[in-house]
């Protein structure tokens, strides 16, 4: 047994050497070479701009927390933007940097819930980007992502929409895709999403879960505009 867990490590050893002889780390958003595997190279991380959470007001007496890694500029932008080419690789090493610096790995959650595309947008995209960034949250922390909400109604696309506007595309977008709301009962929810700009998705999302009487809901984005 020792001498099978000895041929396991080295071959693991031998096998990272040969993928970063061949298949070097590079950096996510410059591109350039790296020592180490990692999203974002320390150049390129040097220019992420951290910010303070947000609360939202979801009902006159209900707020919900949101947590971001930035605002929404480069290198993050770009990341984020890698959904329109269909860039799933991306978009999990964006769940990576969530965890490693956001306040989500040390927040008390019980639940994940990623905000939804409506299933023509899944369709044409071949993937939820929140979905991914919230599956690597998933496996990081133990907890469970559930797929509760759902996008029913075809939206338009929020940039380029006023704030009125924006509150008015999403209006009845969403709905709960469960019948057991008692497991939810007192409960702390996450929701995770890829870009919070004026706060309408992600307030209409909690919104939709009120119904299920959580203790606590809690937002965390990649990056929200300032």
């Amino acid at each position: 047994m020792e001498f099978k867990g000895a041929f396991i490590k080295y071959s693991s050893i031998v096998f990272k050497y040969l993928s970063d002889l061949f298949y070097p780390p590079i950096c996510f958003y410059c591109k350039d070479y790296m020592k180490h595997d990692k999203v974002l190279c320390d150049k390129c991380l040097g220019h992420v701009n951290s910010v303070v959470s947000k609360k939202i007001d979801i009902t006159p007496k209900y707020q919900v927390k949101v947590f971001a890694i930035s605002d929404y500029k480069d290198p993050l932008r770009s990341l984020i933007l890698s959904k329109g080419i269909s860039d799933i690789v991306t978009s999990r090493r964006l769940g990576e940097l969530m965890w490693d610096m956001t306040y989500v790995s040390n927040a008390d959650f019980d639940f994940i819930v990623p905000i939804p595309l409506h299933w023509s947008r899944f369709a044409s995209r071949g993937f939820n980007q929140a979905q991914e960034i919230a599956s690597v949250i998933a496996k990081k922390s133990g907890k469970g992502m559930i797929n509760i909400l759902k996008r029913k109604k075809m939206t338009k696309r929020q940039s380029g929409l006023t704030s009125e506007k924006r509150i008015e595309n999403l209006k009845d977008a969403f709905s709960l895709n469960i019948k057991d709301v008692e497991s939810f009962r007192g409960k702390h929810l996450l929701i995770v999403d890829d870009l919070m700009t004026t706060s309408s998705t992600i307030r209409m999302a909690a919104r939709t879960l009120m119904p299920l009487k959580p203790k606590f809901i809690t937002a965390v984005v990649v990056c929200r505009v300032i």
